[in-house]
């Protein structure tokens, strides 16, 4: 079947993998992952989050591995202010400078990140950034010499808040010389590395791009990225108004801030394909013109055979008025070949709105309570065909209730004038994926615009054929790495492919027709069955596969009070779980909002993992433990308002404190001397809060202005890593699959003063 082979072939380029790692006996001028693995390794053996020895000793083995490679490295050491989150610590980031043939002036700039959190050994998140780096610099090295100078910056405090970036472009006379940035970061242990972010005016970094081999990068992407609430290090360094690139990959997500994250689970064809990018782009950069010359938007896509296709973001209106034309002249056409155009338009977009909601509901119904083995490798493949089958049964029983009362090309008009419209809209308002529709829409319209009487004809069989090629090659990569990777076939992911493959299939009109033919009700009921049967197999195949669970156990105390308790976060204490049973079946569920009842788990328990959100709280006996300490250095009234100065002091090994402030709003703060600017908070909290990382044995100090005749609550919650030995408890080991997860088990001790 021709349109069965179409989205095969589609589905099979969506899902092809990383390229083959090159070994250590590669050429010294290119990218080998096996020697890039090799740092991945050293510097991923154990858990490294900031404020530990691990940490330091990561640190160290950058350094000396920068030495080793013959250039000098600094170190620079400060107390860092978070801009984009309520964070602020002590930082140590790393960086080098390979002078090119015109050393001192403007220069390149890769960054990656080499602290981790608590829960792993950031393998993937990010020693395999930073052994992009690394290795990047020796293929540099043993090339030809570039023009421009290139700044190898290990950040350090990313996953605190984007510290150690923040900290360079605030401090950093480097800084003043960044032209162009590559950043390299993950949100899984493997799969395609992808160009997923870039700053405005990204045209001519676009084309640079598309120079090198094995890219995968869409404009999709970079707009979509904008409207979610993430952050890597870019974010800081986009202040510096200088075009940038960043790259990740995100398969094995399920892996990402866990304690598999470990070099074990990386894929070194991964590490291949980021490197070959880091390594080809730092040429491109380096021997062209710095600064680079102001563009306007690209948008982009890969495809089979041609690589990325680029074209200005200019180009989106004038497609979109194309398409709308088509459309407007295959209505004028089908109007005077078919008396009952008109009614076929409602029958069709009646036709797509219903099929696509049932396979929305449908996936839906699937997806809902499913094992969480569905996403495995497997399984979740399984699950998608019969999601999508499933949505593609609909839009077959939909199109034979239509063709009872029209003929094929009526039937299409209403489904092409939603995808037209769609066309128009996003040129105007996001320009960046508006080649998702356009272009679908623009064949589409051809196809009736044209006609396919002719069906002995060469030609008309290839335009006939045309919507489903453009749809599948655009579509196909779009629905795999969002429904399967990104969203997560278990959740909106299915969803997704279960609703947008019918909304899809309602644009394919001609090809609907031409593979059912006369046996519409038969192709539309096998075509569910298989969908069903798929769809079941993946449930079955979920439910026997091992899929790693997240687990999280806080020991935390008060110093204010008498009493002790294990917590967890909500959402990892269902029942059965190993998480429900670390803390004990006594345990209670603590709301963020809320008064403290005498013997109930206090509310300031719902703080300890940074944020407020529920948590299961079950009493623990109580051991010694250091509380953060608190002295007052200088309190006076001003008149901007009462600036009360703090010394606050904590217990050798601890990874942070967190502060909250209640009774009266903080008007300004500075933490080691250094001004907290709030402006570019992604979140707002009602109350001041922040958190500080990595302090020193010494402490640090902080200055807090009220306004005068208030009497501010300072909350603090030191947190260390591990748990503590508990008289009278045993600690059910983690069965296999049950991974520590994001800070991993801490321990907590609270203390709440009132000036």
């Amino acid at each position: 079947m021709i349109l069965g082979a179409i989205f095969a072939a589609a589905i099979g380029y969506a899902a092809k993998g990383p390229p083959r790692a090159l070994p250590a006996t590669a050429p010294d001028s290119v990218f080998s992952a096996e020697r890039a693995m090799a740092h991945v390794r050293a510097m991923a053996e154990r858990p490294h989050p900031p404020g530990t020895a691990d940490h330091a000793r990561v640190r160290d083995y950058v350094v000396g591995q920068l030495k080793a490679l013959g250039v000098e490295p600094q170190i620079q050491a400060t107390t860092a202010i978070g801009t984009r989150f309520q964070e602020a610590g002590r930082v140590e980031n790393v960086m080098a400078r390979l002078p090119g043939t015109k050393p001192g002036g403007p220069a390149v700039m890769l960054a990656a990140h080499y602290d981790g959190v608590g829960a792993g050994p950031a393998a993937s998140d990010d020693a395999s950034g930073s052994s992009v780096l690394l290795e990047t610099l020796r293929a540099v090295k043993a090339g030809s010499p570039l023009e421009h100078d290139v700044i190898f910056l290990f950040t350090d405090g990313e996953e605190a808040g984007l510290l150690g970036a923040a900290a360079f472009v605030a401090e950093h006379p480097w800084a003043r010389d960044v032209e162009a940035i590559l950043n390299f970061e993950a949100r899984g242990t493997g799969g395609q590395a992808v160009m997923f972010q870039t700053g405005p005016g990204n045209l001519d970094q676009i084309r640079l791009l598309r120079r090198l081999p094995d890219i995968s990068a869409t404009s999709l992407s970079v707009t979509v990225y904008q409207f979610l609430p993430n952050d890597t290090d870019l974010s800081e360094f986009f202040t510096l108004a200088k075009p940038g690139l960043n790259f990740a990959f995100a398969d094995g997500v399920e892996r990402y801030h866990t304690s598999e994250d470990d070099a074990a689970h990386i894929d070194p064809g991964t590490i291949q394909q980021e490197g070959a990018a880091a390594l080809g782009m730092t040429r491109a950069f380096g021997h062209g013109p710095l600064p680079r010359p102001k563009t306007d938007n690209a948008i982009f896509v890969d495809l089979p055979v041609s690589g990325l296709v680029v074209y200005p973001e200019g180009w989106a209106r004038p497609l979109a008025i194309l398409a709308a034309l088509l459309t407007i002249a295959a209505l004028v056409r089908t109007a005077r070949r078919e008396p009952r155009w008109l009614l076929g338009l409602v029958l069709g977009l009646a036709g797509l709105v219903v099929a696509t909601a049932l396979g929305g509901a449908a996936a839906y119904g699937f997806t809902r309570s499913a094992p969480a083995g569905v996403a495995a490798s497997g399984a979740r493949g399984t699950m998608a065909i019969g999601l999508g089958l499933l949505g593609l049964g609909f839009s077959f029983g939909c199109w034979a209730i239509v063709r009872r009362w029209v003929g094929p090309a009526a039937a299409s008009l209403g489904p092409l004038l939603v995808w037209t419209g769609l066309a128009v809209a996003a040129s105007w308002k996001l320009p960046g994926l508006s080649f998702v529709v356009a272009w679908p829409a623009i064949a589409a319209a051809l196809v009736v615009v044209i006609g396919t009487d002719e069906r002995s004809s060469l030609a008309s069989r290839v335009l006939q054929w045309l919507p489903a090629v453009v749809t599948a090659f655009l579509l196909m990569p779009i629905l795999y790495g969002m429904g399967l990777i990104a969203l997560g076939i278990a959740g909106p992911g299915g969803i997704a492919i279960g609703a947008l493959v019918p909304f899809i299939a309602g644009l394919l009109a001609p090809d609907l027709e031409a593979v059912a033919g006369d046996h519409r009700w038969r192709t539309a009921l096998a075509v569910l069955a298989v969908g069903l049967i798929a769809a079941v197999a993946g449930r079955a195949m979920g439910s026997r596969a091992a899929f790693p669970s997240r687990s999280l156990v806080a020991y935390a105390q008060s110093a204010d009070a008498a009493d002790a308790w294990l917590v967890t976060a909500a959402g990892y204490a269902g029942a059965g779980s190993w998480n429900a049973a670390a803390i004990g079946a006594a345990a209670r569920r603590v709301e963020p909002d809320g008064a403290d009842v005498p013997g109930n788990p206090p509310h300031w328990l719902t703080r300890v993992g940074g944020g407020r959100f529920p948590v299961v709280a079950g009493a623990a006996p109580r051991v010694t433990l250091t509380a953060p300490s608190v002295t007052v250095t200088t309190d006076t009234i001003t008149e901007a308002g009462r600036r009360i100065t703090l010394h606050v002091g904590t217990a050798p090994g601890t990874n942070a404190v967190l502060l909250h402030v209640t009774g009266t709003p903080v008007l300004a703060a500075a933490v080691d001397g250094r001004t907290v600017d709030p402006s570019r908070y992604r979140f707002k909290t009602p109350e001041w809060q922040l958190t500080y990382w990595g302090p020193a044995d010494s402490g640090f100090s902080l200055t807090l202005t009220v306004a005068n005749g208030s009497r501010p609550v300072l909350e603090l919650a030191a947190q260390t890593s591990g748990l503590p030995v508990l008289p009278g408890v045993t600690m059910p080991p983690r069965p296999a699959g049950v991974l520590p997860s994001q800070t991993g088990d801490m321990t907590v001790v609270y203390r709440r003063v009132e000036f």
